[in-house]
């Protein structure tokens, strides 16, 4: 991976300022969450250049990611400076192809995009067993992933397995990137997805040892110490969750998951967030890939609540914060 000046981002930086013009702000979308119907909430957002027709909504939203994809691919100086955040979307669909191969369905329509390597040569590679020939990163993963499929059908540890693969090689890409933005985004990630595998692991009875190969190392806690503390029971674990940084991560969960998600979400735009105003640097491009997928994501389930006849504070209450 080329090693990347700030200042080769100046032009990619004044692209996306000018773009950032089209996002939706948090006033117009607790204006958007009060409009009375779905109707007029979609021709509100068709005014905004989202090009929903009748109750379709999904292809308007999935155009606006791709069409933000394509931008920051177009400006992007050095597009491997992006993997550390796109390999996640790779594991994944090695996860869709294994989990395919073993079934005998077909992985079409369920693949993550963008991602670093192309769908289909995962599933070549997958489907002829042809584990050389998979990207160097996913070659672990897949090999002890089909292992447990073939050998005792034990799905979630398998997805466990290729999980872990992604949050480490995700760190590693960061550092290999040098940006600390990368970097700090990786570790929150691996951090965050930790604790919601052990709340789970705890509320599913799981054995020390699947904590053990589920969680993934991370700067802002020690493995060993939380997975004691979860092994201990779930009064313990969020007890030790909340002395870290992620407290209110603990207040969350003990509202609801869907609860953590949210505080999940909202950690990482708040991460980005701080440099949006950084005129140099991969920062913004980074943001605003983030704060896209805030926005098509808060869409989503206002359009759903609307189209479902939710009252109007609950889809608020639903909706992650927001980039601008």
């Amino acid at each position: 991976m080329s090693r990347m000046k700030e200042t080769d981002y100046t032009f990619a930086v004044a692209r996306i300022r000018a773009n950032e013009a089209r996002l939706i702000g948090a006033s117009e979308l607790s204006s958007l969450a009060s409009a009375p119907g779905y109707t007029e909430c979609a021709r509100r957002l068709r005014e905004k250049g989202y090009e929903i027709e009748g109750t379709d909504y999904n292809a308007a939203l999935e155009k606006r990611l791709r069409e933000m994809w394509a931008l920051i691919g177009e400006i992007l100086p050095d597009p491997a400076q992006f993997n550390s955040i796109l390999i996640r979307n790779d594991f994944h669909n090695l996860k869709v192809c294994l989990k395919a191969l073993v079934t005998g369905k077909s992985p079409e329509g369920l693949y993550a995009a963008p991602c670093v390597y192309a769908p289909e040569e995962i599933r070549a590679c997958v489907y002829a067993r042809d584990n050389a020939n998979l990207p160097p990163e996913l070659q672990h993963a897949d090999r002890s992933a089909y292992r447990i499929l073939s050998k005792t059908g034990f799905a979630q540890l398998a997805d466990t397995v290729i999980d872990r693969a992604a949050l480490e090689h995700a760190i590693e890409m960061a550092k290999t990137a040098d940006h600390p933005v990368m970097l700090r985004l990786a570790q929150t990630e691996a951090a965050l997805t930790g604790i919601k595998v052990l709340y789970r692991c705890i509320r599913t009875g799981k054995a020390k040892s699947f904590m053990e190969r589920a969680v993934c190392a991370n700067d802002f806690y020690d493995k060993a110490d939380i997975i004691a503390a979860a092994d201990s029971g779930m009064e313990a674990f969020l007890d030790h969750v909340r002395r870290t940084d992620f407290a209110a991560g603990a207040d969350a969960l003990t509202e609801s998951t869907a609860a953590y998600e949210k505080y999940a979400d909202d950690r990482r735009l708040a991460l980005l967030s701080a440099g949006k105003s950084e005129t140099f640097g991969i920062s913004a491009l980074v943001g605003y890939y983030f704060a896209v997928r805030a926005e098509v994501l808060d869409l989503r389930i206002l359009l759903s609540g609307k189209l479902n006849g939710l009252p109007d504070d609950t889809i608020r209450e639903r909706m992650r914060m927001l980039y601008v």
